[in-house]
C-alpha cells in the first residue's frame, strides 16, 4: 500500500509542477507581450498630418483648358517646395495619379526647415475637373513619411486669362 500510496504521491506533484510551470510560462509571455508593445509605443510616437508636418511653398503648374469643356484642365507639371516644420523628415513619398518615374518622388530625409523642390511631370497630360466654385480645379498629391500618416495634399488651381496656359496655384 505504501508504494501504491507513494506513486500517487508522486503522480500528484508531478501535475502540481507542470500546473505551476504552465502557469509561469504564461505569466511570462504576458508579461513580455506588455513590455514589447509598451517600447514599441516610445519608439514610434503616433504618426502626425503631412498637412500639419509640411509647408507646400511656391507652388506653380502648368496646364491648358480642354477645348469643348468648360470644367476640366489638362495638367503637364507641378513643382512646389515642401519644407518639413514640425522635426525632420524621413523616407518621404509623393505620389499622384500619372507621374513619370513615381521612384523620383522618393526623398530619405528632409531636415526640418530646408525645402525641398518637387517637380513633378505627368507621363500624359493628366485631367482635374473644377470641383469648387469661382473656377477652382483641384489636384490631389499623396505625401507621406515616417514621421506622418498618408495624406492627402489638395492644391487648388486657377488658370490665369491673360496668361493662357499657366495655372496659378492657391493656398488653401
Amino acid at each position: 500500500m505504501k508504494t501504491k500510496r507513494k506513486a500517487q504521491a508522486k503522480k500528484s506533484l508531478k501535475k502540481k509542477v507542470v500546473i505551476a510551470a504552465t502557469i509561469i510560462i504564461m505569466a511570462t509571455i504576458i508579461i513580455t507581450s506588455a513590455l514589447r508593445q509598451q517600447i514599441r509605443k516610445e519608439e514610434n510616437p503616433p504618426k502626425e498630418d503631412p498637412n500639419k508636418y509640411f509647408q507646400f511653398l511656391e507652388a506653380q503648374a502648368q496646364a491648358q483648358k480642354i477645348s469643348g469643356s468648360t470644367t476640366a484642365l489638362k495638367i503637364e507639371y507641378l513643382q512646389f517646395k515642401l519644407k518639413p516644420v514640425r522635426g525632420d523628415a524621413h523616407d518621404i513619398v509623393i505620389f499622384t495619379e500619372g507621374m513619370t518615374n513615381p521612384g523620383d518622388y522618393w526623398f530619405k530625409e528632409i531636415k526640418n526647415g530646408t525645402e525641398q523642390l518637387i517637380k513633378i511631370q505627368f507621363s500624359l497630360p493628366i485631367r482635374v475637373f473644377k470641383q469648387q466654385p469661382g473656377d477652382v480645379y483641384l489636384l490631389k498629391v499623396d505625401v507621406y513619411s515616417m514621421e506622418t500618416y498618408k495624406g492627402t495634399h489638395t492644391f487648388q488651381m486657377k488658370i490665369d486669362e491673360e496668361i493662357g496656359n499657366f495655372v496659378f496655384l492657391k493656398e488653401e
